[in-house]
C-alpha cells in the first residue's frame, strides 16, 4: 500500500474519531452548564436533553456547547502549531480535533437562519432577534471560513509526511484532496455505526452536520501558503493500529453508553 493511501485511511479514521469526541465534548459543555444551574442532564448520541428553565438559563445552556467546542478547538490548534511539522497519527488526530471544534462553532453561525432547532437558531429565538440578524450571523460564519482557510492549510502542511510534494498549487491540491477532502467523506460513513441505538433523526442530522465540515477543506484548495521549511522525523507511514483502536473505542462508547444516556 502506498504511503498516500495509508495517510488517507488514517485521516478518515482520525476524522471520525475526532468528530465523535468533539460531539461528546460539545454536549458535555451543555450538560455541565445545565448541572451548574441545578439541573440533572444526560448526554445522548449527538445531543443532550436540554432542560427548560428561565430565558437566561436557556441561553447559558445553549451557548455553552458551541463555546466549549470553539475553545477546545483553539487549544488543540495551538497545541498542534507548537510542535515540529512532521507526520504522526496523534498529530493527524490533533489536526482533526482542532478543526472539528472550530468548525462546529463556525458552522453553527452559518446555519443560524437555516437549521430550525439548532443551538444558534434557539438562541436568536429566545433573544427575539430580527430576521436580518440571523443572516448576519450566517455571513460572519462564511467570512470566518474564508479567513481561516490559510491557517487550516498551514496546519495540514504541519502533519504532511516529509516526502509529500507541496511546491506547486497542483501538488498542494492533490495532497488536500487525498489527505483530507476524500477522507472526510469516508469518515462520515465511519460515523454511522456510532448512531446504533440512538434517535434516528438526530443521528442523521449529526451525519449531515459532519459533511458540512467540508467547507473549510474546500476553501483550502484555493489558498497557497508556503510549506514549512523545517521538518521533524516522521512516524512509519502505514495504517496505524491506534487509528482503528481509537475509533472502535469511541463507537463502543456511543453504542453502549450514550445510546442509553450518560448523566453529567
Amino acid at each position: 500500500m502506498s504511503g498516500r493511501v495509508a495517510f488517507g485511511i488514517n485521516s478518515a479514521f482520525a476524522y471520525a474519531t475526532a468528530e465523535l469526541l468533539t460531539s461528546a465534548l460539545h454536549e458535555t459543555g451543555h450538560g455541565l452548564m445545565a448541572q451548574s444551574l441545578g439541573f440533572s442532564p444526560k448526554i445522548y448520541a449527538f445531543y443532550e436533553d436540554n432542560p427548560t428553565g428561565s430565558a437566561v438559563q436557556n441561553l447559558l445552556i445553549l451557548a455553552a456547547g458551541p463555546v466549549t467546542s470553539l475553545l477546545l478547538g483553539v487549544i488543540f490548534l495551538l497545541w498542534l502549531r507548537r510542535g515540529t511539522p512532521r507526520y504522526t497519527f496523534p498529530r493527524l488526530f490533533l489536526f482533526w480535533m482542532a478543526w472539528s471544534g472550530i468548525l462546529l462553532f463556525v458552522n453553527y453561525l452559518i446555519v443560524t437562519p437555516l437549521m430550525r432547532g439548532g443551538d444558534t437558531w434557539a438562541i436568536v429565538d429566545i433573544l427575539q432577534a430580527p430576521v436580518w440578524t440571523r443572516w448576519a450571523w450566517c455571513a460572519i460564519g462564511i467570512v470566518a471560513i474564508v479567513r481561516l482557510a490559510p491557517i487550516a492549510k498551514e496546519s495540514m502542511f504541519a502533519v504532511a509526511p516529509q516526502n509529500t510534494q507541496l511546491d506547486s498549487a497542483r501538488e498542494q491540491r492533490r495532497y488536500v484532496m487525498g489527505g483530507f477532502y476524500l477522507p472526510l467523506f469516508a469518515g462520515v460513513v465511519l460515523l454511522a455505526p456510532a448512531g446504533i441505538g440512538g434517535n434516528p433523526s438526530i443521528v442523521m442530522l449529526g451525519l449531515l452536520a459532519s459533511i458540512g465540515n467540508i467547507d473549510i477543506i474546500a476553501a483550502t484548495l484555493y489558498r497557497r501558503p508556503d510549506p514549512p521549511t523545517m521538518h521533524g522525523l516522521d512516524a512509519t507511514l502505514r495504517i496505524d493500529p491506534l487509528a482503528i483502536g481509537a475509533y472502535l473505542v469511541m463507537v463502543a462508547l456511543y453504542v453502549f453508553v450514550f445510546s442509553r444516556g450518560m448523566p453529567v
